[in-house]
């Protein structure tokens, strides 16, 4: 049917003044054209009309779908007019209108506008009443399952924060649900079907319930996932939200991902041994000690090394070398000590050997023309060349540990790796790099901040031992008085300004540790 004027259905809607109102220059951050911005308010809501008659003939319908659902989500007036429009091209249709391409398109269109808003109470009333019509006079056509799809989602949709990515519209456009990929340490990764209002708590919900994961010794949560960072999603987020996130903001050179993790440690030594969860727990320590965010001592390492290798690949004869001591043990501590000594080697006799031999030929300097001259070691040289010695030391003393373990099962391995980190002071422990940018010399530059169940510790970084402790019962308050500080204020003490770029990380960890202790300590009084 011919399409009606949008002038028939945008002046009852809103009054003129409010329509051709300007608007502030919003830039439109899913197309192309970066210096797009909006005009008056009839202006835009004609463009979505134009564009709803030509949808069908454009080649990409999604991005016209996307740009349709960012200037709703810019422009909240233009929600409703939106919906109306979409009512509008859906009714009134002929036999002969049933399934046809341009009313598909429409219906299509109104499916992800459901699964996106939630429409004022009037226009809902409205647009109920309508899918009903549709539902009862055209039983078994594509037109009926869209009204069906339409009406599940306005029961289930929630206000969303971003517009949706694009596999979200994909899916909307057909009455499909969203699958995406979450992954977890020890390289695992499984495949999950959400819809545009499940929420994280839902899936960590239903993923321990699988897993066999009880949480009561430990908390689950979701991750957002860029190489080493790490944000916690909150329970009530909307998953589809976050992976529109990921579709609107990612960079070319990031990944990000979805990520499944232990968020907190309650009784990590009550899990037992032979349990997922377990599993999960060694996994994730592995990963901590490999990337340097868990203090131990250089011993200790060593021999977390050797468990960890014999846990993945077995025997030493089996093997025979260490191919990469990168997965084994932290590199930042060998480049940290390699920093330290590089003056020591190239004062040493045996060391100065290794520089000639490592940087300037193996077959040594006296096979040389004297009047050639030999070629000057900056101070990156002697760090690389200093960095390789140590890492070759380190590896022939993981090597030692390794051979005495001949014979241990990866499952005794395992057992004996965690009985090890619960006798460091740090197990069970969040760890985040801050900077104490004060100069009272109260605290060194250079920081851990380590989070638990039983308080608040500061670590000099790479110490095995904390410099102060704090017990949550000794906090007076924390918070964040601006982005990049984090301000904790003892009972007693002077306040501590710290600086860090993972204030809300922080924060949220806090909050969750107070409210298990404060209801651990309830669950005492009654018993």
């Amino acid at each position: 049917p011919p399409f009606p004027s949008p002038s028939s259905f945008l002046s009852p809607l809103f009054p003129s003044s409010l329509l051709l109102s300007f608007l502030p220059p919003l830039l439109l951050s899913i197309t192309e054209e970066k210096d797009m911005v909006y005009s008056t308010r009839q202006a835009e809501a004609v463009k979505i009309f134009n564009a709803l008659l030509s949808q069908e003939c454009i080649a990409d319908p999604i991005k016209v779908v996307q740009t349709i659902l960012t200037k709703c989500y810019d422009i909240v007036d233009l929600q409703s007019e939106a919906f109306c429009q979409l009512i509008k091209q859906t009714a009134g249709l002929t036999q002969q209108d049933v399934d046809s391409p341009n009313v598909l398109s429409c219906w299509q269109m109104l499916g992800s506008m459901c699964c996106s808003f939630v429409p004022e109470r009037t226009v809902k009333k409205y647009l109920v009443m309508h899918l009903n019509n549709i539902q009862a006079k055209f039983r078994d056509t594509e037109m009926a399952k869209f009204a069906t799809f339409c009406q599940e989602c306005l029961q289930r949709t929630k206000q969303r924060d971003f517009v949706p990515s694009r596999n979200e519209v994909i899916a909307c456009l057909g009455r499909r649900d969203l699958k995406t990929t979450l992954y977890c340490y020890g390289d695992g990764q499984c495949n999950i079907v959400i819809n545009s209002a499940t929420t994280a708590g839902e899936v960590v919900q239903k993923l321990c319930l699988g897993l066999q994961i009880t949480g009561e010794n430990n908390k689950f949560a979701l991750f957002e996932n860029n190489g080493d960072v790490f944000k916690v999603i909150d329970d009530r987020v909307v998953l589809a939200d976050v992976l529109g996130k990921f579709d609107m903001h990612q960079k070319p050179n990031e990944k990000w991902k979805l990520f499944f993790k232990l968020f907190c440690y309650f009784k990590p030594r009550s899990v037992p041994n032979d349990s997922i969860e377990a599993s999960f727990i060694f996994e994730q320590s592995c990963d901590d000690v490999i990337s340097g965010r868990f203090p131990a001592a250089h011993e200790t390492l060593l021999k977390l090394a050797a468990l960890r290798i014999q846990f993945l690949d077995g025997d030493i004869e089996s093997v025979g070398a260490i191919e990469d001591i990168g997965e084994l043990y932290p590199m930042s501590r060998i480049e940290r000590e390699a920093k330290d000594k590089k003056d020591q080697y190239a004062i040493g006799n045996q060391h100065e050997t290794y520089y000639m031999k490592t940087l300037r030929g193996s077959k040594g300097v006296g096979t040389l023309s004297k009047n050639m001259r030999a070629p000057e070691i900056t101070e990156d040289d002697r760090i690389k060349a200093a960095s390789a010695f140590e890492a070759n030391v380190v590896k022939a003393a993981i090597m030692d540990y390794w051979r005495k373990l001949n014979g241990v099962s990866a499952s005794f391995a395992q057992q004996k790796y965690m009985e090890i980190l619960s006798q460091c002071p740090a197990f069970g422990s969040t760890f985040f790099e801050v900077e104490y940018p004060s100069k009272d010399q109260r605290f060194p530059k250079d920081l851990w901040l380590a989070i638990n169940c039983r308080g608040i510790q500061i670590y000099q970084r790479s110490a095995v031992a904390p410099i102060q402790t704090n017990a949550y019962e000794s906090i007076v308050s924390f918070g964040a008085p601006s982005p990049n500080e984090y301000r904790l204020v003892i009972e007693g003490q002077a306040p501590v300004a710290l600086k860090t770029t993972q204030v809300a990380e922080i924060g949220k960890l806090i909050k969750v540790y107070i409210s298990y202790v404060v209801s651990e300590r309830g669950n005492n009084k009654v018993s």
